[in-house]
């Protein structure tokens, strides 16, 4: 006896190598794994007998969506930073926030954050790091969600004073990076790795560079870094570093490689374009969070230029405060844009928006051979969208309903590790009614006592 069978679902995305689309659709799952995927006749005469039996009659299974790039602790920024640009985004309202939080602040914010995804399809998270991990080690536990987790490092102020432990020692960064991989990879059951993480370009000396890199081979790990998101960040790493770009330096301190991941990348040259494909970096864009601020990425399209060089692309939706959604799915839908700026309907197409969600944002994340398709083997990540919602009618092409039409809204049920997390579009392993009540009282007494509310509240009249 198997533990689930889901069968005759209508449509079935796999996902997989042939990017097969199964009508009446079934998966097998046992000890967290697919056992099976493919017709509901062709499994059910494999696996008969399940502990659980879910029909999918009117539903649409896919591959759980991975978050490329989500900042879960400064979660509670929400509202407090809109139209700014993000330079007062982050030193005044978000790195104040995320230094100041208690750990039960950090908890519930790394709380609310996955709430949010996973109702909307995140299986996934790749957090590039935090001052205060921990407590989102512990919220993705309880959630049941996966995730690539860090300890923000940095040892350099970036030009202006830091709070908290942004203004770390080199020597600090090191021990701190190395006993959080230490102590969490392979947490929650396996579903969460530890990483290392350069917190951002213009933060790191080559030292941290050059070590960071060497502990990531030595663990079997990757690395998270933010990359030139926009203009500033270029002049301000060539002030700092003698003239030196960002991925120079990097390459000069051996951290380009295949278990890299960076983050924005929107002012890439070609030449560096050339060099993150030869050493197969991978790359996650975040296209909401360049619309908020203005950095000019959907403009500049650099993603195009990665995809056209092979390069492996994600996407993420960065902070919650500044995308103001963390559903994935309409986030991805942002990348529809570039056919407006190059009058080209033929771009980002419906297949790769779902790659991106899947099986490339698996590969991003180093995970692709557990996860990202449906096949038997992998992982039990996987989705159920109700197709009985006006977004799905007509339904003459399932792949076009979903990537141009439909929103994570519409996911019913959500299944993590062989394990159902959400059901009817109600999380199930935790109760998500208090726990977004206690959300709001420690987020407004965290702006209180951080100096933070007079950002709060709408411009207009409240009487």
């Amino acid at each position: 006896m198997i533990d689930l069978l889901v069968k005759n679902a209508d449509y079935m995305i796999t996902m997989n190598g042939d990017r097969e689309v199964v009508r009446d659709g079934a998966l097998a799952v046992d000890g967290g794994r697919i056992a099976a995927a493919g017709k509901t006749a062709a499994v059910t005469a494999r696996f008969s007998e399940a502990a659980r039996t879910i029909d999918a009659r009117g539903r649409l299974v896919t591959p759980g969506f991975i978050d490329n790039h989500q900042h879960l602790a400064p979660f509670f920024v929400r509202g407090l930073g809109d139209d700014v640009p993000l330079r007062v985004f982050l030193h005044d309202r978000c790195y104040p926030m995320e230094a100041g939080l208690t750990e039960e602040e950090a908890y519930l914010a790394a709380m609310c954050a996955l709430l949010e995804s996973v109702r909307h399809g995140t299986t996934t998270v790749c957090d590039p790091g935090s001052q205060n991990p921990e407590p989102s080690v512990r919220a993705v536990s309880d959630v049941g969600a996966r995730a690539v987790l860090t300890r923000s490092l940095t040892d350099m102020a970036g030009g202006r004073a830091m709070p908290g432990t942004f203004d770390s020692t080199t020597d600090d960064a090191i021990e701190s990076g190395t006993d959080f991989v230490e102590s969490h990879h392979g947490a929650a059951e396996g579903r969460i790795r530890a990483w290392f993480s350069l917190r951002t370009e213009r933060m790191v000396s080559d030292r941290l560079c050059r070590s960071v890199s060497e502990l990531a081979a030595e663990h079997g790990t990757g690395i998270v870094s933010h990359m030139i998101s926009n203009r500033d960040s270029v002049e301000h790493h060539q002030r700092v570093f003698d003239g030196e770009r960002p991925i120079e330096r990097y390459d000069r301190n051996g951290v380009l490689g295949p278990n890299l991941q960076l983050v924005h990348c929107h002012f890439l040259e070609p030449d560096e374009c050339d060099l993150l494909a030869e050493r197969d970096v991978k790359v996650s864009m975040c296209p909401t969070a360049s619309a908020v601020f203005g950095w000019g990425g959907l403009h500049r399209a650099t993603h195009l230029k990665l995809l056209e060089r092979g390069v492996t692309v994600g996407v993420g939706s960065d902070i919650g405060a500044c995308s103001h959604t963390v559903d994935i799915l309409r986030i991805a839908q942002y990348f529809r844009v570039y056919r407006d700026v190059f009058e080209d309907a033929s771009l980002m197409p419906a297949e790769t928006i779902l790659e991106h969600l899947t099986i490339d944002g698996a590969r991003s994340v180093l995970w692709d051979d557990e996860i990202g398709s449906l096949e038997a083997g992998k992982r039990a990540d996987f989705l159920l969208f109700d197709l009985d919602r006006p977004e799905w009618v007509p339904l003459h092409n399932p792949v076009s309903n979903l990537a141009h039409g439909a929103s994570g809204d519409s996911v019913e049920t959500v299944v993590i590790d062989g394990r159902v997390v959400m059901e009817g579009g109600e999380l199930v392993l935790v109760d998500a009614g208090e726990i977004m009540a206690e959300g709001r009282r420690a987020a407004a007494a965290a702006a209180d006592r951080l100096g933070l509310s007079p950002f709060a509240g709408p411009r207009w009249p409240v009487v």
